[in-house]
Protein backbone atom coordinates (compact mmCIF):
# COMPACT_ATOMS: atom_id res chain seq x y z
CA UNK A 1 0.00 0.00 0.00
CA UNK A 2 1.14 4.13 -1.01
CA UNK A 3 -0.44 6.63 0.63
CA UNK A 4 0.79 10.47 0.69
CA UNK A 5 -0.81 12.96 2.33
CA UNK A 6 -3.56 15.97 0.77
CA UNK A 7 -2.18 19.29 0.87
CA UNK A 8 -4.53 22.63 1.46
CA UNK A 9 -2.99 25.09 -1.00
CA UNK A 10 -3.03 28.79 -0.20
CA UNK A 11 -6.05 29.85 -2.33
CA UNK A 12 -8.49 26.87 -0.52
CA UNK A 13 -7.82 24.55 -3.55
CA UNK A 14 -6.89 20.86 -2.22
CA UNK A 15 -3.78 18.90 -3.58
CA UNK A 16 -5.26 15.67 -3.62
CA UNK A 17 -3.89 12.57 -1.64
CA UNK A 18 -4.01 9.52 -2.51
CA UNK A 19 -4.13 5.70 -1.16
CA UNK A 20 -3.20 2.51 -3.36
CA UNK A 21 -4.35 -0.37 -1.99
CA UNK A 22 -5.29 -4.00 -3.65
CA UNK A 23 -9.07 -5.13 -3.30
CA UNK A 24 -9.38 -8.76 -3.21
CA UNK A 25 -12.30 -9.99 -4.94
CA UNK A 26 -14.53 -12.98 -4.90
CA UNK A 27 -12.26 -15.01 -6.66
CA UNK A 28 -9.03 -13.73 -5.04
CA UNK A 29 -8.25 -11.66 -8.12
CA UNK A 30 -6.72 -8.06 -6.90
CA UNK A 31 -8.13 -5.15 -8.56
CA UNK A 32 -6.16 -2.26 -7.51
CA UNK A 33 -7.43 1.37 -6.52
CA UNK A 34 -6.42 5.11 -5.77
CA UNK A 35 -8.35 6.40 -2.73
CA UNK A 36 -8.33 10.08 -2.47
CA UNK A 37 -9.03 11.34 1.28
CA UNK A 38 -9.26 14.89 2.64
CA UNK A 39 -8.36 13.44 6.29
CA UNK A 40 -8.17 9.85 7.24
CA UNK A 41 -9.93 10.53 10.24
CA UNK A 42 -13.51 11.58 8.97
CA UNK A 43 -16.39 9.09 7.41
CA UNK A 44 -17.47 10.45 3.82
CA UNK A 45 -19.34 9.47 1.52
CA UNK A 46 -18.00 7.64 -1.65
CA UNK A 47 -17.58 8.23 -5.24
CA UNK A 48 -16.23 5.71 -7.27
CA UNK A 49 -14.80 4.78 -11.19
CA UNK A 50 -14.04 1.90 -12.78
CA UNK A 51 -11.49 2.09 -15.64
CA UNK A 52 -10.13 -0.08 -18.76
CA UNK A 53 -7.91 2.87 -19.47
CA UNK A 54 -5.19 2.43 -16.81
CA UNK A 55 -5.93 4.87 -13.68
CA UNK A 56 -2.16 5.97 -13.14
CA UNK A 57 -2.33 6.76 -17.08
CA UNK A 58 -5.64 8.90 -16.39
CA UNK A 59 -3.75 10.36 -13.20
CA UNK A 60 -4.48 13.96 -14.57
CA UNK A 61 -7.76 13.93 -15.24
CA UNK A 62 -8.26 12.19 -12.03
CA UNK A 63 -6.34 14.87 -10.02
CA UNK A 64 -9.12 16.99 -10.96
CA UNK A 65 -11.89 15.11 -10.44
CA UNK A 66 -10.61 14.03 -7.34
CA UNK A 67 -9.72 17.65 -5.98
CA UNK A 68 -13.64 18.67 -6.96
CA UNK A 69 -15.07 15.57 -5.42
CA UNK A 70 -12.77 16.59 -2.03
CA UNK A 71 -13.40 19.61 -1.77
CA UNK A 72 -17.22 18.92 -1.48
CA UNK A 73 -16.74 16.61 1.29
CA UNK A 74 -16.69 13.17 -0.74
CA UNK A 75 -14.12 10.40 -0.58
CA UNK A 76 -13.56 9.50 -4.41
CA UNK A 77 -11.80 6.22 -5.78
CA UNK A 78 -10.63 5.51 -9.09
CA UNK A 79 -9.83 1.28 -9.72
CA UNK A 80 -8.08 -0.41 -12.43
CA UNK A 81 -10.80 -3.19 -14.49
CA UNK A 82 -9.83 -6.70 -13.89
CA UNK A 83 -6.61 -7.23 -16.36
CA UNK A 84 -6.12 -3.72 -17.30
CA UNK A 85 -3.43 -1.30 -15.96
CA UNK A 86 -2.15 -2.53 -12.47
CA UNK A 87 -5.13 -5.18 -11.55
CA UNK A 88 -4.89 -8.98 -11.70
CA UNK A 89 -6.82 -11.31 -13.79
CA UNK A 90 -8.03 -11.35 -17.35
CA UNK A 91 -9.83 -8.66 -19.01
CA UNK A 92 -12.62 -10.61 -20.71
CA UNK A 93 -15.28 -7.67 -22.77
CA UNK A 94 -17.87 -7.23 -19.86
CA UNK A 95 -17.94 -10.46 -17.97
CA UNK A 96 -16.69 -9.47 -14.69
CA UNK A 97 -17.82 -6.01 -14.13
CA UNK A 98 -20.80 -6.55 -12.47
CA UNK A 99 -19.64 -9.08 -9.50
CA UNK A 100 -16.36 -6.94 -9.62
CA UNK A 101 -17.95 -3.70 -9.25
CA UNK A 102 -20.60 -5.31 -6.13
CA UNK A 103 -17.07 -6.55 -4.40
CA UNK A 104 -15.36 -2.88 -4.68
CA UNK A 105 -18.49 -1.32 -3.72
CA UNK A 106 -19.06 -3.23 -0.55
CA UNK A 107 -15.06 -3.52 0.19
CA UNK A 108 -15.44 0.72 0.49
CA UNK A 109 -18.60 0.31 2.56
CA UNK A 110 -16.35 -1.43 5.01
CA UNK A 111 -13.34 1.41 4.93
CA UNK A 112 -12.86 3.34 7.95
CA UNK A 113 -13.14 6.20 6.18
CA UNK A 114 -16.55 5.49 4.46
CA UNK A 115 -19.57 5.88 5.96
CA UNK A 116 -21.46 2.93 3.86
CA UNK A 117 -23.07 5.45 0.96
CA UNK A 118 -21.44 5.01 -2.66
CA UNK A 119 -22.25 6.05 -5.64
CA UNK A 120 -20.57 5.60 -8.88
CA UNK A 121 -19.16 7.85 -11.56
CA UNK A 122 -17.95 7.65 -15.64
CA UNK A 123 -18.42 7.67 -18.79
CA UNK A 124 -18.16 5.41 -21.79
CA UNK A 125 -16.92 2.09 -20.84
CA UNK A 126 -16.71 3.01 -16.97
CA UNK A 127 -20.18 4.62 -17.59
CA UNK A 128 -21.41 1.08 -18.69
CA UNK A 129 -19.74 -1.65 -15.97
CA UNK A 130 -22.11 1.10 -13.81
CA UNK A 131 -25.15 -0.28 -15.23
CA UNK A 132 -23.25 -4.22 -14.52
CA UNK A 133 -22.68 -3.05 -10.95
CA UNK A 134 -26.14 -2.18 -10.26
CA UNK A 135 -27.60 -5.23 -11.56
CA UNK A 136 -26.02 -6.84 -9.32
CA UNK A 137 -27.59 -4.88 -6.24
CA UNK A 138 -24.53 -3.94 -3.86
CA UNK A 139 -26.57 -3.21 -0.67
CA UNK A 140 -24.77 0.38 0.18
CA UNK A 141 -24.42 1.15 -3.88
CA UNK A 142 -27.19 4.27 -3.51
CA UNK A 143 -26.66 5.93 -6.72
CA UNK A 144 -25.12 5.76 -10.61
CA UNK A 145 -24.51 8.38 -13.04
CA UNK A 146 -23.71 6.33 -16.26
CA UNK A 147 -23.17 9.02 -19.46
CA UNK A 148 -22.28 8.06 -22.70
CA UNK A 149 -22.75 4.21 -22.64
CA UNK A 150 -22.76 2.51 -25.41
CA UNK A 151 -26.16 0.09 -26.79
CA UNK A 152 -25.44 -3.69 -27.38
CA UNK A 153 -22.75 -5.51 -29.53
CA UNK A 154 -24.79 -5.34 -32.93
CA UNK A 155 -25.88 -1.60 -32.80
CA UNK A 156 -23.15 0.72 -32.01
CA UNK A 157 -19.51 -1.61 -31.28
CA UNK A 158 -18.00 -3.86 -32.15
CA UNK A 159 -20.65 -4.60 -34.78
CA UNK A 160 -22.14 -1.57 -36.27
CA UNK A 161 -25.95 -3.31 -37.52
CA UNK A 162 -23.71 -6.24 -38.51
CA UNK A 163 -20.74 -4.15 -40.21
CA UNK A 164 -17.69 -4.43 -38.65
CA UNK A 165 -15.94 -1.35 -36.97
CA UNK A 166 -12.88 -1.97 -38.16
CA UNK A 167 -10.76 0.90 -37.12
CA UNK A 168 -12.61 1.28 -33.82
CA UNK A 169 -11.95 -2.30 -33.01
CA UNK A 170 -8.09 -2.43 -33.76
CA UNK A 171 -7.39 1.59 -32.46
CA UNK A 172 -9.73 0.62 -29.05
CA UNK A 173 -8.02 -2.71 -28.40
CA UNK A 174 -4.41 -2.02 -29.91
CA UNK A 175 -4.02 1.54 -28.29
CA UNK A 176 -6.10 1.93 -25.52
CA UNK A 177 -6.28 -1.40 -23.80
CA UNK A 178 -3.12 -2.27 -24.51
CA UNK A 179 -1.07 0.74 -24.36
CA UNK A 180 1.77 -0.51 -22.46
CA UNK A 181 2.25 -3.48 -24.71
CA UNK A 182 4.95 -3.28 -27.54
CA UNK A 183 4.60 -4.62 -31.16
CA UNK A 184 6.41 -7.77 -31.88
CA UNK A 185 6.51 -7.22 -35.42
CA UNK A 186 6.15 -4.61 -37.70
CA UNK A 187 3.31 -2.69 -37.72
CA UNK A 188 1.10 -0.93 -40.57
CA UNK A 189 -0.69 1.68 -39.40
CA UNK A 190 -2.23 2.96 -43.04
CA UNK A 191 -5.67 1.68 -43.55
CA UNK A 192 -5.06 1.60 -47.31
CA UNK A 193 -2.42 -0.82 -46.55
CA UNK A 194 -5.43 -2.96 -45.13
CA UNK A 195 -7.58 -3.19 -48.24
CA UNK A 196 -5.73 -6.14 -49.20
CA UNK A 197 -5.40 -8.45 -46.26
CA UNK A 198 -7.23 -11.46 -45.87
CA UNK A 199 -7.91 -13.20 -44.22
CA UNK A 200 -9.65 -9.77 -41.81
CA UNK A 201 -9.30 -12.13 -38.25
CA UNK A 202 -5.72 -11.74 -38.89
CA UNK A 203 -5.55 -8.11 -39.42
CA UNK A 204 -4.42 -7.49 -36.36
CA UNK A 205 -0.61 -8.52 -36.65
CA UNK A 206 -0.35 -6.58 -39.72
CA UNK A 207 -2.01 -3.45 -38.68
CA UNK A 208 -0.81 -3.13 -35.31
CA UNK A 209 1.99 -5.39 -35.03
CA UNK A 210 0.71 -7.97 -32.62
CA UNK A 211 -1.93 -10.35 -31.71
CA UNK A 212 -5.19 -8.89 -30.11
CA UNK A 213 -7.17 -11.43 -28.79
CA UNK A 214 -10.36 -9.23 -27.86
CA UNK A 215 -10.26 -8.57 -31.96
CA UNK A 216 -10.38 -12.15 -33.06
CA UNK A 217 -12.74 -12.57 -29.97
CA UNK A 218 -15.33 -10.12 -31.69
CA UNK A 219 -14.72 -11.45 -35.33
CA UNK A 220 -15.52 -14.72 -33.44
CA UNK A 221 -18.87 -13.69 -33.15
CA UNK A 222 -20.17 -11.72 -36.11
CA UNK A 223 -24.14 -12.65 -35.03
CA UNK A 224 -26.27 -12.35 -31.47
CA UNK A 225 -25.10 -15.44 -30.21
CA UNK A 226 -24.57 -16.81 -26.74
CA UNK A 227 -21.36 -14.94 -26.05
CA UNK A 228 -23.10 -11.47 -26.31
CA UNK A 229 -26.54 -13.19 -24.90
CA UNK A 230 -24.63 -13.75 -21.82
CA UNK A 231 -23.23 -10.24 -21.48
CA UNK A 232 -26.37 -7.82 -22.69
CA UNK A 233 -28.66 -6.67 -20.86
CA UNK A 234 -32.40 -7.96 -20.91
CA UNK A 235 -35.68 -5.83 -19.40
CA UNK A 236 -35.64 -8.40 -16.22
CA UNK A 237 -31.85 -6.74 -16.03
CA UNK A 238 -33.29 -3.20 -15.92
CA UNK A 239 -36.08 -4.56 -13.15
CA UNK A 240 -33.27 -5.41 -11.04
CA UNK A 241 -32.43 -1.95 -10.49
CA UNK A 242 -34.27 0.07 -8.31
CA UNK A 243 -31.69 3.28 -7.45
CA UNK A 244 -31.72 6.98 -8.92
CA UNK A 245 -29.54 7.58 -12.65
CA UNK A 246 -28.46 10.60 -14.34
CA UNK A 247 -26.96 10.02 -17.44
CA UNK A 248 -25.48 12.67 -20.03
CA UNK A 249 -24.79 12.04 -23.62
CA UNK A 250 -24.91 14.27 -27.11
CA UNK A 251 -26.13 14.08 -30.27
CA UNK A 252 -22.98 13.76 -31.91
CA UNK A 253 -22.58 11.06 -29.30
CA UNK A 254 -20.90 8.00 -30.48
CA UNK A 255 -22.98 5.71 -27.66
CA UNK A 256 -25.79 8.30 -27.92
CA UNK A 257 -27.87 5.35 -28.72
CA UNK A 258 -26.94 3.42 -26.02
CA UNK A 259 -27.36 5.96 -23.50
CA UNK A 260 -31.11 6.91 -24.51
CA UNK A 261 -31.87 3.06 -24.81
CA UNK A 262 -30.45 2.65 -21.31
CA UNK A 263 -32.71 5.56 -20.07
CA UNK A 264 -35.91 4.46 -21.60
CA UNK A 265 -35.36 0.79 -20.47
CA UNK A 266 -34.90 1.74 -16.76
CA UNK A 267 -37.89 3.82 -16.85
CA UNK A 268 -39.62 1.35 -17.78
CA UNK A 269 -39.13 -1.55 -16.07
CA UNK A 270 -37.02 -0.14 -12.99
CA UNK A 271 -39.75 0.07 -10.17
CA UNK A 272 -38.38 3.05 -9.54
CA UNK A 273 -39.96 4.92 -12.53
CA UNK A 274 -39.34 8.90 -11.70
CA UNK A 275 -35.53 9.11 -10.32
CA UNK A 276 -34.22 8.75 -13.65
CA UNK A 277 -32.47 12.11 -15.62
CA UNK A 278 -30.99 12.52 -18.95
CA UNK A 279 -29.19 14.70 -20.59
CA UNK A 280 -29.12 15.46 -24.09
CA UNK A 281 -26.48 18.16 -25.87
CA UNK A 282 -25.00 19.35 -28.16
CA UNK A 283 -22.06 17.33 -27.39
CA UNK A 284 -19.67 14.40 -28.94
CA UNK A 285 -18.85 11.17 -26.89
CA UNK A 286 -15.60 13.30 -25.16
CA UNK A 287 -17.90 15.98 -23.96
CA UNK A 288 -21.04 14.98 -23.05
CA UNK A 289 -19.89 14.09 -20.01
CA UNK A 290 -18.53 17.23 -19.10
CA UNK A 291 -21.24 19.42 -20.85
CA UNK A 292 -19.37 20.08 -23.37
CA UNK A 293 -16.49 21.45 -21.40
CA UNK A 294 -12.79 19.78 -21.79
CA UNK A 295 -12.36 17.42 -18.68
CA UNK A 296 -8.96 18.86 -18.16
CA UNK A 297 -9.08 22.02 -18.04
CA UNK A 298 -12.38 22.80 -17.42
CA UNK A 299 -12.80 25.44 -20.09
CA UNK A 300 -15.42 25.41 -23.00
CA UNK A 301 -14.90 23.38 -25.55
CA UNK A 302 -15.39 25.76 -28.74
CA UNK A 303 -16.43 23.65 -31.57
CA UNK A 304 -17.66 20.31 -32.37
CA UNK A 305 -17.03 18.82 -35.72
CA UNK A 306 -17.68 22.14 -37.98
CA UNK A 307 -20.24 24.11 -35.82
CA UNK A 308 -19.63 26.18 -33.01
CA UNK A 309 -21.32 25.12 -29.73
CA UNK A 310 -23.63 27.88 -28.89
CA UNK A 311 -22.74 29.01 -25.03
CA UNK A 312 -26.33 28.28 -24.30
CA UNK A 313 -25.49 24.63 -24.95
CA UNK A 314 -22.68 24.17 -22.26
CA UNK A 315 -23.90 22.77 -19.04
CA UNK A 316 -22.25 22.55 -15.66
CA UNK A 317 -22.44 18.91 -15.47
CA UNK A 318 -19.98 18.37 -12.44
CA UNK A 319 -21.84 20.38 -10.51
CA UNK A 320 -25.51 18.75 -11.63
CA UNK A 321 -23.76 15.41 -10.78
CA UNK A 322 -22.94 16.88 -7.75
CA UNK A 323 -26.50 17.94 -6.43
CA UNK A 324 -27.50 14.44 -7.81
CA UNK A 325 -25.24 13.24 -5.46
CA UNK A 326 -26.08 15.52 -2.91
CA UNK A 327 -29.55 14.17 -2.68
CA UNK A 328 -28.59 10.44 -3.02
CA UNK A 329 -25.70 9.82 -0.92
CA UNK A 330 -26.46 13.15 1.76
CA UNK A 331 -29.98 12.93 1.84
CA UNK A 332 -30.24 16.42 0.73
CA UNK A 333 -33.42 18.44 -1.44
CA UNK A 334 -33.77 16.73 -4.42
CA UNK A 335 -33.42 18.19 -7.92
CA UNK A 336 -36.07 20.14 -8.57
CA UNK A 337 -35.82 18.35 -12.75
CA UNK A 338 -37.76 16.90 -15.50
CA UNK A 339 -36.82 13.48 -16.39
CA UNK A 340 -35.30 14.63 -19.53
CA UNK A 341 -33.49 17.83 -21.17
CA UNK A 342 -33.00 18.11 -24.76
CA UNK A 343 -30.83 20.53 -26.76
CA UNK A 344 -32.22 21.11 -30.07
CA UNK A 345 -29.89 21.96 -33.01
CA UNK A 346 -30.22 23.63 -35.48
CA UNK A 347 -32.80 26.24 -33.09
CA UNK A 348 -30.15 26.13 -30.26
CA UNK A 349 -32.70 26.11 -27.35
CA UNK A 350 -33.31 23.36 -24.42
CA UNK A 351 -36.53 21.79 -24.14
CA UNK A 352 -38.08 19.66 -20.96
CA UNK A 353 -39.26 16.31 -22.05
CA UNK A 354 -41.00 13.90 -19.63
CA UNK A 355 -40.59 10.86 -22.49
CA UNK A 356 -38.68 10.53 -25.47
CA UNK A 357 -40.04 11.25 -28.70
CA UNK A 358 -42.01 13.90 -27.33
CA UNK A 359 -46.06 12.65 -26.70
CA UNK A 360 -47.11 15.47 -30.00
CA UNK A 361 -44.51 14.31 -32.13
CA UNK A 362 -46.16 12.49 -35.63
CA UNK A 363 -44.30 10.95 -38.37
CA UNK A 364 -43.98 12.69 -41.66
CA UNK A 365 -41.71 11.34 -44.47
CA UNK A 366 -39.31 12.35 -47.30
CA UNK A 367 -39.39 10.33 -50.63
CA UNK A 368 -36.77 9.86 -52.37
CA UNK A 369 -36.89 10.10 -56.24
CA UNK A 370 -34.67 10.62 -59.23
CA UNK A 371 -34.47 10.81 -62.96
CA UNK A 372 -32.47 7.76 -62.88
CA UNK A 373 -29.38 9.59 -61.82
CA UNK A 374 -29.08 10.56 -58.53
CA UNK A 375 -25.18 9.29 -58.80
CA UNK A 376 -23.22 12.21 -57.13
CA UNK A 377 -23.79 15.74 -55.52
CA UNK A 378 -24.43 16.55 -59.31
CA UNK A 379 -26.99 13.93 -60.06
CA UNK A 380 -30.73 14.81 -60.27
CA UNK A 381 -31.60 13.35 -56.45
CA UNK A 382 -33.91 15.04 -55.08
CA UNK A 383 -36.43 14.87 -51.62
CA UNK A 384 -39.51 15.44 -51.78
CA UNK A 385 -42.94 15.18 -49.89
CA UNK A 386 -45.14 13.55 -52.42
CA UNK A 387 -45.58 10.09 -52.61
CA UNK A 388 -44.15 8.94 -56.11
CA UNK A 389 -46.80 8.48 -59.35
CA UNK A 390 -43.67 6.88 -62.06
CA UNK A 391 -41.18 4.18 -61.30
CA UNK A 392 -37.88 4.81 -61.24
CA UNK A 393 -34.72 3.44 -60.87
CA UNK A 394 -30.91 4.28 -59.50
CA UNK A 395 -27.71 2.35 -60.01
CA UNK A 396 -23.95 2.42 -58.59
CA UNK A 397 -21.39 0.22 -58.51
CA UNK A 398 -19.84 -0.91 -55.54
CA UNK A 399 -15.81 -2.05 -55.87
CA UNK A 400 -14.64 -3.14 -52.34
CA UNK A 401 -11.31 -2.31 -53.66
CA UNK A 402 -12.11 1.42 -54.29
CA UNK A 403 -14.31 2.40 -50.75
CA UNK A 404 -15.39 5.57 -49.86
CA UNK A 405 -12.36 6.74 -47.71
CA UNK A 406 -13.23 9.13 -44.80
CA UNK A 407 -10.86 11.34 -42.66
CA UNK A 408 -10.64 9.47 -39.54
CA UNK A 409 -8.97 12.99 -37.83
CA UNK A 410 -12.21 14.73 -38.63
CA UNK A 411 -14.27 11.90 -37.00
CA UNK A 412 -17.35 12.28 -39.77
CA UNK A 413 -18.40 8.98 -38.56
CA UNK A 414 -19.60 10.94 -35.55
CA UNK A 415 -19.44 15.03 -35.43
CA UNK A 416 -21.20 17.53 -37.65
CA UNK A 417 -19.05 18.41 -40.65
CA UNK A 418 -18.80 19.35 -43.59
CA UNK A 419 -19.14 15.67 -45.75
CA UNK A 420 -19.42 17.26 -49.85
CA UNK A 421 -15.98 16.18 -50.13
CA UNK A 422 -17.26 12.56 -50.15
CA UNK A 423 -20.65 13.35 -52.39
CA UNK A 424 -18.83 13.84 -55.56
CA UNK A 425 -18.10 9.72 -56.11
CA UNK A 426 -20.03 8.02 -58.84
CA UNK A 427 -21.19 5.41 -56.43
CA UNK A 428 -22.63 7.67 -53.72
CA UNK A 429 -26.57 8.84 -54.43
CA UNK A 430 -27.33 11.73 -53.41
CA UNK A 431 -30.87 13.11 -52.96
CA UNK A 432 -31.72 16.87 -51.61
CA UNK A 433 -35.05 18.72 -51.14
CA UNK A 434 -36.23 21.72 -52.05
CA UNK A 435 -35.37 25.28 -49.80
CA UNK A 436 -37.18 25.12 -46.58
CA UNK A 437 -39.33 27.99 -46.15
CA UNK A 438 -40.49 27.55 -42.71
CA UNK A 439 -38.68 25.52 -40.06
CA UNK A 440 -38.83 21.67 -39.93
CA UNK A 441 -38.03 20.47 -35.85
CA UNK A 442 -37.01 16.88 -35.54
CA UNK A 443 -37.45 14.72 -32.83
CA UNK A 444 -36.83 11.28 -32.04
CA UNK A 445 -35.54 8.28 -34.46
CA UNK A 446 -34.99 8.79 -38.24
CA UNK A 447 -35.83 5.67 -40.19
CA UNK A 448 -34.61 5.08 -43.91
CA UNK A 449 -36.72 2.47 -46.14
CA UNK A 450 -35.22 1.29 -49.35
CA UNK A 451 -36.35 -0.86 -51.73
CA UNK A 452 -32.99 -2.48 -52.41
CA UNK A 453 -31.49 -5.27 -55.09
CA UNK A 454 -27.80 -6.74 -55.82
CA UNK A 455 -25.87 -8.43 -57.75
CA UNK A 456 -24.20 -9.88 -54.84
CA UNK A 457 -25.27 -12.09 -52.22
CA UNK A 458 -23.92 -10.03 -48.99
CA UNK A 459 -23.19 -6.02 -49.39
CA UNK A 460 -23.41 -2.66 -47.29
CA UNK A 461 -25.60 -0.02 -47.15
CA UNK A 462 -24.10 3.14 -45.55
CA UNK A 463 -26.39 6.09 -44.55
CA UNK A 464 -25.91 10.11 -44.11
CA UNK A 465 -28.18 12.52 -43.51
CA UNK A 466 -27.24 16.11 -43.85
CA UNK A 467 -28.67 19.57 -43.26
CA UNK A 468 -27.56 21.63 -45.99
CA UNK A 469 -26.61 25.41 -44.85
CA UNK A 470 -27.12 28.27 -47.57
CA UNK A 471 -23.54 28.52 -48.09
CA UNK A 472 -24.14 24.90 -49.89
CA UNK A 473 -22.05 22.90 -46.85
CA UNK A 474 -23.34 19.61 -45.85
CA UNK A 475 -23.26 19.43 -42.59
CA UNK A 476 -23.44 15.83 -40.92
CA UNK A 477 -26.21 15.09 -38.48
CA UNK A 478 -26.01 12.56 -35.81
CA UNK A 479 -23.84 10.15 -34.21
CA UNK A 480 -23.42 7.85 -36.64
CA UNK A 481 -22.87 4.46 -35.33
CA UNK A 482 -25.99 3.30 -36.82
CA UNK A 483 -26.28 4.61 -39.92
CA UNK A 484 -25.50 1.62 -42.04
CA UNK A 485 -26.35 -2.58 -42.63
CA UNK A 486 -25.05 -5.21 -43.43
CA UNK A 487 -27.33 -6.91 -45.50
CA UNK A 488 -27.27 -10.52 -44.46
CA UNK A 489 -28.43 -9.05 -41.29
CA UNK A 490 -31.55 -7.02 -42.76
CA UNK A 491 -33.97 -10.19 -40.75
CA UNK A 492 -32.11 -10.09 -37.37
CA UNK A 493 -28.53 -9.97 -35.94
CA UNK A 494 -29.09 -13.33 -34.60
CA UNK A 495 -28.73 -14.86 -38.38
CA UNK A 496 -26.92 -14.37 -41.65
CA UNK A 497 -29.61 -14.83 -44.29
CA UNK A 498 -27.87 -14.23 -47.80
CA UNK A 499 -29.54 -12.14 -50.47
CA UNK A 500 -30.26 -14.14 -53.91
CA UNK A 501 -28.58 -11.55 -56.82
CA UNK A 502 -31.34 -9.67 -58.42
CA UNK A 503 -33.88 -9.94 -55.96
CA UNK A 504 -35.80 -6.97 -54.74
CA UNK A 505 -35.31 -6.63 -50.64
CA UNK A 506 -37.26 -3.46 -48.69
CA UNK A 507 -35.06 -3.20 -45.91
CA UNK A 508 -35.31 -0.29 -42.77
CA UNK A 509 -31.99 0.97 -41.64
CA UNK A 510 -32.10 3.41 -38.01
CA UNK A 511 -30.34 6.51 -38.48
CA UNK A 512 -30.43 6.62 -34.76
CA UNK A 513 -31.91 9.48 -32.47
CA UNK A 514 -32.01 13.32 -33.53
CA UNK A 515 -33.05 16.56 -32.09
CA UNK A 516 -32.63 19.57 -34.39
CA UNK A 517 -34.56 22.05 -36.56
CA UNK A 518 -33.78 22.47 -40.01
CA UNK A 519 -34.21 26.03 -40.66
CA UNK A 520 -35.47 28.04 -42.91
CA UNK A 521 -33.42 28.51 -46.59
CA UNK A 522 -31.86 25.18 -45.40
CA UNK A 523 -32.21 22.09 -47.50
CA UNK A 524 -31.90 18.48 -45.81
CA UNK A 525 -29.98 15.57 -47.91
CA UNK A 526 -29.78 12.46 -48.00
CA UNK A 527 -26.47 10.05 -49.16
CA UNK A 528 -26.98 6.35 -49.77
CA UNK A 529 -23.74 4.53 -50.73
CA UNK A 530 -21.91 1.10 -49.52
CA UNK A 531 -18.89 1.70 -47.62
CA UNK A 532 -17.15 3.97 -45.25
CA UNK A 533 -13.76 2.84 -44.55
CA UNK A 534 -11.31 2.20 -42.52
CA UNK A 535 -14.76 3.28 -39.83
CA UNK A 536 -16.31 0.01 -41.37
CA UNK A 537 -14.29 -3.12 -42.80
CA UNK A 538 -14.99 -2.91 -46.44
CA UNK A 539 -17.42 -5.80 -47.07
CA UNK A 540 -15.74 -7.88 -49.81
CA UNK A 541 -20.13 -8.68 -50.95
CA UNK A 542 -18.54 -12.75 -51.26
CA UNK A 543 -21.23 -13.59 -48.77
CA UNK A 544 -18.33 -15.82 -46.75
CA UNK A 545 -17.44 -15.30 -42.92
CA UNK A 546 -16.32 -11.89 -42.23
CA UNK A 547 -13.41 -13.15 -40.16
CA UNK A 548 -12.06 -16.05 -42.25
CA UNK A 549 -12.94 -15.16 -45.69
CA UNK A 550 -9.85 -15.34 -48.28
CA UNK A 551 -11.50 -14.84 -51.37
CA UNK A 552 -11.27 -12.25 -53.70
CA UNK A 553 -13.81 -9.94 -53.43
CA UNK A 554 -16.90 -9.28 -55.95
CA UNK A 555 -17.99 -5.42 -57.67
CA UNK A 556 -21.57 -5.48 -57.13
CA UNK A 557 -23.99 -3.54 -58.70
CA UNK A 558 -26.58 -2.02 -56.39
CA UNK A 559 -30.55 -0.38 -57.44
CA UNK A 560 -32.82 1.84 -55.69
CA UNK A 561 -35.92 1.64 -56.55
CA UNK A 562 -38.67 4.30 -56.11
CA UNK A 563 -42.64 3.49 -56.39
CA UNK A 564 -45.88 4.41 -55.18
CA UNK A 565 -46.48 0.53 -53.57
CA UNK A 566 -43.17 0.21 -51.75
CA UNK A 567 -41.40 3.87 -51.74
CA UNK A 568 -37.98 4.64 -50.61
CA UNK A 569 -37.90 7.42 -48.09
CA UNK A 570 -36.91 8.86 -44.65
CA UNK A 571 -39.24 8.71 -42.05
CA UNK A 572 -38.63 11.11 -39.13
CA UNK A 573 -40.53 12.53 -36.10
CA UNK A 574 -41.81 15.62 -36.29
CA UNK A 575 -42.87 19.00 -33.61
CA UNK A 576 -45.00 21.42 -34.63
CA UNK A 577 -44.33 24.74 -32.69
CA UNK A 578 -41.92 22.88 -30.21
CA UNK A 579 -41.46 24.87 -26.41
CA UNK A 580 -38.78 26.00 -25.22
CA UNK A 581 -37.02 26.48 -21.92
CA UNK A 582 -37.20 29.98 -20.79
Amino acid sequence: MFSRLAKIKGNGSIEPAFVTARVPMRDHVELTVDYFLVSSTDRYPAIVEITPYGRALQRPNFRNEASYWMKHDYAFIIADARGTGDSGGEFIFFSHEGKDGYDLIEWIARQPWSNGRVGMRGASYSGENQWYAARERPPHLLCITPSATPAGPMHEVPYVNGAFALSWSLNWIGSSLNIMKSSSVEAHPNPMTWLNHRPLRTLDVYAVGRELPLYRTFLDHPTYDDFWHQISFIPNDFARINIPTLSFTGWFDSTLTGTIEHYQNIRRFSSLKEDHFLIVGPYSHSTAPDGGYDYLTDEPVPNIGDIPVPKNGLLRARDMTRQFYEWCLKDKQRPNWQPIRIFLTGSNEWMTLNVFPPEHAYEKSLFLMSEGHANSITGDGRLQWELPVATVVDHYRYDPKDPLVIDMNKKPYELPVDINCLLYRNDVLVYTSEILNSSLTVIGNIIIELAFSSSARDTDLVIQLMDVMPDGSSIKLGSGFSSQLRLRYRDGFDREVLMTPGTTYFVSIDLNEIGHTFLPQHRIRLAVTSSFYPWLSANPNTGSPIATDTQSSIVADQTIYYTSSQPSRIRMMVVDNPVFDP
